[in-house]
């Protein structure tokens, strides 16, 4: 029996691997289920944390971390507390707590560059970066990510390289530096041609139909966006699908297709509702109310763009002044 939940849990590390949440949540809750074995249970219940918090379900990330703790101290893990501590610090920056993610992450850098540890360095690097960008402070964010993508080199590790890549690709765009952010969603998506992550291909796809859009290139955005949402949809990611109809509305927008951008608009809202993404939607209320002002509801327009900044600020985002988003 042993032997066999610890088969089903090899499964569920295998289905997270490759971004397939929906199914790798099933098989670890199935392997925690099969067996009272600790050591198992944090390893499973640690995991599912990861996944709820990619996921938007913060709550749900929170009860798995503590169950994570209980089940490390009965395994006697207690020399893999960081763990359990980094993953706690990612709830923190998924909830929104970005100054205080910031502050623990850099002390956690601190301990890491002095043990040498260069991959770790690399994805803490790559969480703060994540962080600066999201409160504004992109020039930092960029320094961030490059420094993530440097110490991903030094390690040997081509899953930090790409999600740096990845990152480079998202600040510059901000920045509206739209041809180095192309360059680097494009070298990212290309490392990734024979990669089994389709979540980080999810991304690369939908990053660079963001780039493609800012330039103009609308049908070629459009591509890549429906490539993007066929592997969200299979993921079981609500808040990164909810980018994907924005990204859509977005095109129809520009193209003067305003019923359809509507359309696209209120299934992003409901996607990024169900998650609790609150910068996606900023971002998708004050698309609509464009669009509603266009069609000549204005008061409803005024009304929702007043709630998009409100929830904007009061989430300590900046998303309300992202032109090149």
């Amino acid at each position: 029996m042993a032997e066999r939940s610890w088969k089903i849990l090899e499964k569920a590390e295998n289905f997270r691997a490759r971004g397939l949440f929906s199914k790798a949540r099933l098989a670890y809750l199935l392997a925690i289920n099969s067996s009272s074995d600790p050591s198992l249970r944090f390893d499973s219940f640690l995991s599912l944390a990861s996944i709820a918090r990619s996921i938007g379900e913060i709550s749900e990330a929170r009860k798995h971390i503590q169950k994570a703790r209980f089940e490390m101290r009965r395994a006697g893990r207690i020399n893999e507390k960081e763990f359990v501590d980094l993953e706690e610090i990612l709830i923190g920056r998924a909830e929104g707590k970005y100054q205080e993610s910031i502050f623990r992450l850099n002390a956690f850098l601190k301990r890491k560059i002095q043990e040498k540890d260069f991959q770790a360095c690399a994805f803490i690097e790559w969480a703060l970066g994540g962080a600066l960008r999201f409160s504004g402070e992109l020039e930092k964010s960029k320094k961030a990510y490059l420094r993530s993508l440097e110490l991903a080199l030094k390690a040997k590790d081509s899953d930090g390289k790409v999600y740096a890549l990845l990152g480079l690709g998202g600040v510059c765009r901000i920045q509206g530096k739209l041809s180095d952010s192309e360059r680097y969603y494009r070298k990212a998506k290309n490392l990734l041609s024979q990669s089994e992550d389709l979540f980080a291909k999810a991304y690369a796809y939908c990053g660079l139909g963001n780039a493609l859009r800012q330039k103009g290139l609308y049908r070629a955005a459009k591509e890549l966006y429906l490539k993007s949402r066929f592997l969200y949809r299979k993921l079981g990611d609500p808040a990164d699908l909810g980018y994907v109809e924005w990204g859509l509305a977005r095109v129809n927008m520009q193209l003067g297709n305003l019923k359809d951008a509507r359309g696209f608009l209120v299934r992003a809202l409901a996607l990024f509702k169900r998650a609790h993404e609150n910068r996606g939607l900023v971002l998708a209320q004050i698309s609509l109310s464009q669009v509603l002002h266009a069609l000549g509801e204005t008061r409803a327009a005024e009304v929702l763009f007043k709630q998009a900044v409100q929830l904007s600020r009061r989430s300590g985002l900046t998303a309300h002044l992202e032109l090149f988003t």
